[in-house]
């Protein structure tokens, strides 16, 4: 095979991974992802289930975010380290974050978030 070819094939797919990692953000709730398959959307959200959620995160359960649009999207990467610590806080509560597009363990859709931000509750 001529090396120019290689170099353009190589190029051209290189592209396409670069654009498949681009920056992911998505506004939502937090939720423990057993409770929610089994308990439905109305009794696994809000602030109501958070100790409910953290107590299943802590037997080795996902987190994923909640969103109107997207659906529920497992999270990964940093904020999924130590059975989620940095997210336990925000169980049960709006949050934006983003990072880049990720599958989790079971190859259903994720997120490896690298920045988080509280939505400030509507008054």
């Amino acid at each position: 095979m001529n090396t120019r070819w290689l170099v353009v094939i190589l190029a051209a797919g290189m592209g396409t991974f670069v654009h498949a990692q681009q920056p992911l953000t998505l506004r939502g709730e937090i939720v423990e992802v057993s409770c929610y398959t089994k308990l439905g959307i109305e009794k696994s959200t809000g602030a109501g289930h958070a100790a409910c959620a953290k107590e299943c995160v802590g037997k080795g359960q996902p987190l994923a975010i909640l969103t109107d649009g997207d659906g529920l999207i497992k999270i990964t990467g940093d904020y999924a380290a130590e059975k989620y610590t940095k997210l336990l806080p925000y169980v049960g509560r709006q949050v934006e974050v983003t990072g880049t597009p990720d599958r989790y363990l079971d190859y259903s859709r994720a997120i490896n978030v690298t920045k988080l931000a509280p939505i400030a509750a509507k008054k």
